[in-house]
């Protein structure tokens, strides 16, 4: 909110079918502001607008965490492409499911191919 973006839905709400699914986060960008830079998770600003889905890697294995995610993800990605395609759409993880997760060979293949948007958050 300090760098201009204004959260709109929380969570963001996608109907498609008879169907809706929860994305943890969108929010805008703020026209004209002028604010000191900070972390921020989500927002809408200057027309840009975006939809973050947070992760917590809290089980026994994170590699099953991150099939779940990037499933998740996936999914929603196809369906912004039908209902919303001008949101961005965001994957947020703590640090250190990152590192256990998205730094060993597995996880850096999934960066590489897929068309993932990760925002790593210091935990």
């Amino acid at each position: 909110m300090k760098d201009g973006w204004q959260i709109t839905d929380d969570p963001y709400v996608i109907s498609y079918g008879e169907r809706f699914l929860f994305i943890d986060l969108a929010a805008r960008e703020l026209d004209g502001f002028d604010g000191e830079q900070s972390y921020f998770l989500g927002a809408e600003r200057a027309g840009n607008q975006i939809a973050i889905e947070i992760k917590e890697f809290r089980g026994n294995s994170a590699i099953a965490a991150l099939e779940q995610a990037i499933g998740q993800y996936v999914l929603y990605q196809l369906l912004f492409k039908q209902v919303d395609p001008g949101r961005d759409l965001y994957l947020a993880v703590g640090s250190t499911a990152y590192n256990e997760a998205f730094r060993e060979p597995i996880g850096e293949i999934v960066i590489q191919e897929l068309p993932l948007d990760v925002l790593i958050v210091r935990c």
